[in-house]
């Protein structure tokens, strides 16, 4: 059934066309009629004159037409000017109505700034980093391919690795489910200046087509390498764009140059643009791209792939396994390592922590549109004296609906230039705070596409609350709107049921981000005073890079190390020293099967990465770590075969019982030996509090220098009194010795990502409680407001001012009580959400859901502080006076 308006609207329209046909035909007969009586006048008779004035007009039909569209034309342009003319007056008016209100006019803007700035910046960088990671043609079909064990120890380790080159091979002949397949070898080498200086370079080994794949058509200067430079081994290099601009001055001469990469000679063939990469989750563009030469059978590889259209991860996955088992002579169901396939957005390495932020930055912006809408339905309520007034003088609802949304797209329109205002500067104070665990936030940038959706959510619901104000305004009586002091009676009880809808609504949003933000609290606290099994204080660690000086054989840099040993000693200051090949904050792995003398053989294809570091015999003391049974290192012979385990290797194989003696070892064959279990010392962290600290751990004796031995210090004093040891370095022949850095600084490194994220939700709650509280505020003062002639009444009646602000309090109280209620219920679900990124607390603890609803009650009762004063200094005269 069409409703009366718009029945209104289409009779209107074929009356207004009804009359244009009128005024046609009546100028058309008007004319001819003219024209008639001035051939008459020539002597002709009436029917001859008109027979010739109408044959003079020419076709009537076409005439009729022409005119009526000229009529047509003429109307809408009529109807253009005055359509500009009443928005310009609108708009004028709305902008004088909103200048005598500023202090509400200001907290509605800010409101939609802080939501729309807020969500702007956040889901920019979700657009950029898990949306969109990679500016590659079809990009939602890339994927990246890797290998993984298909049976373990249970190690607590879980590592992908690079296929090997046979297998890519495999892959790439056999394939049914991909385009292509790209491989990649990433590393950073050292480059010789030709004056001698070093200085470290990111490389980047590629197949000829990857920049094909990439979407990248012609290089910046000359060409790719290609296949046949590969099978004739030229040693070509293609430069990156930065690193032809920043560190060749964008020289057009760089062609047929030479580089000195890692002692090897190569030829400068080309300059790709910057756009070449592995998408966002690169924080470092590639400097220097070579050729990867898949024929080399110990070259392993990063593999990157397009799925042809309407193919599975799955299905793919299958494919992949069953090509690797044929090629390597294995059966299906009993290889050794499977496929595993992600997408770039998983990749990242804190994808979880961004989708966490966005849901929260989301209800942040639903708490602002709530607020919106209640000041708005707010000031609807307080403005129908004046709506009643413009009604008895002649205006339509429609005329005032179009006056109430002309105002509130004034509010949208200022709100979203101050949001988009705030998105850009909160972004670039993202990515300039950004911790250097969170370097993939460099590649972020403003998301036209989602600052357009917010835009939206804010428009439209303004304009709707706006609406709906004007309809309730419409229902209410204009004789009643008119009385004097008739503020009770112009709030229709729908409408303040609405307000307060919209404010507990406010306060669950709320409690849901305070019981997130507090559990998350409460993580980063834990992290940061987690015991991880040695002390960080005074412990500072040293990389010596003797491959990168110079140093090649076995001999030289045992010799060098040796030196350095004992001159480490004499430094006033150092307590102690020792090598290991790993520091804390790095690992290394062997894979394997572990093996243990009189247990139960494992499977042939079982592989486990197990972390192993060698370290001389001083390196327990020197880290602060306790040796719990046995003894360190006896002998430090590569003879000797002995082994250091950790506490949690010991308790999952031996519980209750000694290993002391006991023999073990990582197996990838049958001809690997034994190890002797000598001693077992604690669990330790050395990858953070967050990493698993009972996951095996072998230390063996350190019978061999490495290119790039790391020494732990421990120091008396701070990094300064540490000065002389690089001097010491860099006379024994070491040319550029790394800073040495503190234990402590680099533990407080780890977690500076979870803490980063904690501050930002914590931001994020702040906001979105503030804003609950304004709306809270506003609902108690319009309350206050509405109750003034009755608070004045029984004060006179000799009510007691605590009874009145009781009242007011209680009132707050309960709707903060109420959003507690139903924000702590979906928390209890919400909650699933941040579970991974919690360390030491469980996602339903109580403590941190108590807090939430203490803060949220504590903001409540605050916010009634201002209503509840004004409740008090009612005057009893004055408020009775009132009507």
């Amino acid at each position: 059934m069409i409703r009366s308006g718009v029945r209104r609207a289409f009779r209107l329209a074929l009356r207004r066309r009804d009359g244009w046909e009128r005024d046609v035909e009546d100028e058309i007969k008007l004319h001819l009629a003219l024209r008639a009586e001035q051939l008459a006048a020539q002597g002709r008779n009436a029917d001859e004159a008109y027979a010739e004035a109408l044959r003079r007009f020419g076709p009537l039909s076409e005439s009729r037409a022409r005119l009526i569209d000229a009529a047509r034309h003429r109307e809408q342009h009529m109807q253009r000017t005055e359509l500009l003319s009443d928005l310009r007056q609108d708009v004028s008016f709305a902008v004088r109505t909103l200048g005598r209100q500023k202090g509400w006019t200001a907290v509605t803007i800010l409101t939609l700034a802080l939501g729309i700035g807020a969500t702007t910046a956040v889901f920019s960088v979700v657009s950029s980093l898990i949306l969109h990671p990679l500016p590659y043609p079809n990009a939602d079909r890339i994927v990246h391919i890797n290998q993984q064990p298909s049976e373990g120890n249970n190690t607590g380790i879980s590592v992908t690795i690079s296929a090997a080159a046979p297998v890519v091979r495999a892959w790439m002949k056999a394939t049914r489910s991909f385009e292509t397949l790209e491989g990649s070898q990433d590393s950073h080498q050292t480059m010789k200046t030709a004056n001698g200086e070093q200085s470290t370079i990111a490389t980047s080994l590629v197949f000829p087509t990857f920049p094909e794949f990439a979407g990248v058509r012609r290089p910046l200067l000359g060409r790719m390498f290609t296949k046949f430079d590969i099978e004739n081994g030229a040693h070509v290099v293609v430069l990156g764009e930065s690193f032809w601009r920043n560190r060749l001055g964008s020289s057009q001469r760089v062609l047929n140059q030479t580089l000195t990469i890692s002692d090897t000679l190569y030829t400068i063939i080309g300059v790709m643009p910057a756009t070449l990469g592995f998408g966002a989750a690169s924080a470092r563009p590639i400097d220097v791209w070579l050729p990867l030469d898949i024929r080399n059978d110990k070259l392993g590889m990063a593999v990157m792939a397009r799925l042809r259209p309407g193919m599975t991860v799955g299905g793919a996955m299958k494919e992949l396994d069953s090509i690797f088992a044929r090629s390597q002579g294995f059966e299906f169901g009993k290889i050794p390592f499977r496929t595993m396939i992600t997408t770039p957005a998983q990749k990242l390495r804190f994808h979880d922590s961004l989708v966490m932020l966005a849901v929260a930055v989301a209800l942040v912006m639903l708490v602002a549109c709530a607020n919106v809408a209640h000041l708005l339905l707010a000031r609807s309520a307080t403005r129908q004296r004046e709506l009643a007034i413009r009604a008895a003088l002649g205006a339509g609802r429609g005329r005032l609906l179009r006056q109430l949304l002309a105002e509130s797209l004034v509010l949208s329109f200022t709100g979203t230039v101050c949001g988009v205002f705030l998105g850009w500067l909160g972004l670039h104070a993202l990515i300039a705070l950004r911790p250097a665990a969170l370097g993939a936030l460099e590649a972020a940038q403003l998301d036209l596409t989602t600052l357009g959706i917010a835009i939206a959510v804010a428009v439209a619901s303004g304009m709707a609350f706006a609406a709906m104000g004007a309809m309730q305004s419409a229902r209410a009586s204009t004789h009643d709107a008119l009385k004097n002091g008739s503020l009770a009676a112009s709030g229709p009880r729908g409408h303040g049921r609405l307000r307060g809808l919209l404010v507990v609504s406010e306060m669950a949003l709320s409690a849901m981000l305070l019981v997130g933000a507090t559990l998350l609290v409460r993580s980063v606290v834990s992290l940061q005073h987690a015991d991880l099994g040695f002390e960080l204080k005074g412990l500072y660690a040293l990389t010596v890079p003797l491959s990168e000086s110079g140093f090649d054989s076995r001999a030289s840099r045992a010799d060098v190390m040796k030196s350095v040993m004992s001159r480490l000693a004499a430094i006033p200051g150092i307590r102690s020293a020792a090598m290991a090949n790993v520091a804390p904050g790095g690992r290394w792995f062997n894979i394997g099967r572990i093996e243990v003398q009189d247990e139960p053989p494992v499977a042939k294809s079982t592989s486990s990465f197990v972390d192993v570091n060698s370290v001389q015999p001083g390196y327990f003391a020197t880290m602060g770590m306790r040796v719990k049974t046995g003894s360190t290192f006896t002998d430090t012979t590569a003879q000797s075969l002995q082994v250091i385990i950790n506490e949690g290797f010991a308790r999952h194989h031996w519980s209750g019982a000694s290993p002391i003696g006991r023999r073990m070892r990582i197996a990838q064959t049958d001809s690997e030996p034994w190890l002797t279990i000598v001693g077992v010392v604690n669990d330790v962290s050395t990858s953070g509090a967050a990493s698993e600290s009972t996951a095996p751990v072998l230390y063996t004796p350190m019978t061999r220098v490495s290119g790039r031995p790391e020494v732990l210090i421990r120091a008396t004093g701070n990094a300064s009194t540490l000065a002389p040891a690089i001097a010491m370095l860099k006379q024994l022949g070491v040319s550029k010795p790394t800073p040495i850095g503190s234990m402590e600084v680099l533990m407080s490194g780890l977690i500076a990502g979870p803490r980063f994220v904690m501050l930002l939700l914590a931001t994020f709650t702040v906001l979105a409680l503030i804003l609950a509280g304004v709306g809270l505020y506003g609902v108690m003062a319009y309350t206050v407001a509405q109750r003034t002639r009755e608070f004045g009444i029984r004060v006179a009646l000799g009510a007691p001012g605590q009874r009145i602000a009781r009242s007011v309090i209680a009132h707050g109280t309960q709707m903060a009580v109420a959003g507690a209620a139903i924000g702590l219920a979906g928390a209890y679900w919400g909650t699933k959400l941040i579970e991974k990124e919690l360390y030491g607390v469980t996602r339903l603890d109580p403590a941190s859901f108590a807090v939430g609803a203490i803060v949220l009650i504590g903001t409540a009762v605050l916010a009634c502080v201002v209503p509840t004063r004004r409740a008090l200094s009612v005057d009893p005269m004055t408020a009775i006076r009132a009507d």
